[in-house]
């Protein structure tokens, strides 16, 4: 099951971005990706494989939240984008025409991650 690594993956994009953005001390509540039908990844799989991912880190207790994006292709002949309602056969549903292009559906990223910060309360000595 690769979803196991890709799930630590994510977890070290995360942790990159949020030192990046100078909050490394911020608890992550919620990390929200795209994962595209043609990604290869299982989004169940993804999901179960992210809770042992994020334990030890600074994500532990977040929630993944998985955007499914389904297959859209280009199809010349009709010079139009059609979404497919499934990732097997890449034909166009109006002409029957094969897909030349690939639009959507290969995804797979981080698009948003929802923090809050941590905040020491006052009269707290440090120890």
């Amino acid at each position: 099951m690769h979803e196991i690594s890709v799930a630590h993956s994510l977890v070290g994009v995360v942790l990159e971005q949020l030192g990046e953005e100078g909050l490394a001390d911020a608890r992550v509540t919620v990390v929200n990706v795209r994962v595209g039908a043609l990604s290869g990844v299982v989004p169940e799989a993804l999901t179960s494989a992210f809770g042992p991912a994020i334990d030890g880190t600074a994500l532990a207790g977040a929630r993944l939240h998985i955007d499914v994006v389904p297959v859209a292709i280009w199809c010349d002949p009709c010079a139009s984008e059609c979404e497919l309602s499934g990732a097997g056969r890449l034909i166009c549903p109006a002409c029957g025409s094969r897909a030349a292009r690939v639009v959507r559906g290969r995804e797979l990223e981080v698009t948003s991650v929802e923090v809050v910060s941590v905040e020491v309360g006052h009269g707290e000595s440090g120890r």
